[in-house]
């Protein structure tokens, strides 16, 4: 089906017995006139576009995407740089090369 068609059958789809005839039909000779004046190579994007509203309205609940947390959230306090000076030579020196003494901690096993 190519994406005219497409377009047409999504417009020509039978309204409630409530909703009035009158607009629906305004709206779709005013969506059928703006799809004629589409280039040829904007169609396969109109065929996009109406095929994800279909999904949208056949979905019985809406998709929501859920914000993924961690289970446990700590507070960041903000703290003056000036604490931090207290933490200096709390540790003895280690050699400051992170690798070698990986390497040597494997080396010993």
């Amino acid at each position: 089906m190519d994406a005219t068609a497409t377009l047409q059958a999504a417009v020509r789809r039978p309204q409630s017995a409530a909703s009035d005839p009158q607009p629906a039909q305004v709206t779709q000779s005013r969506i059928l006139s703006l799809l004629a004046d589409l280039p040829p190579e904007s169609l396969a994007f109109v065929e996009q576009l109406v095929l994800f509203l279909h999904d949208r309205v056949q979905s019985p609940t809406p998709r929501v995407a859920k914000e993924e947390r961690a289970p446990y959230l700590y507070p960041t306090v903000p703290v003056p740089p000036s604490l931090v000076d207290g933490l200096v030579g709390m540790m003895p020196p280690v050699g400051g090369d992170a690798l070698a003494d990986t390497e040597a901690l494997y080396d010993q096993v």
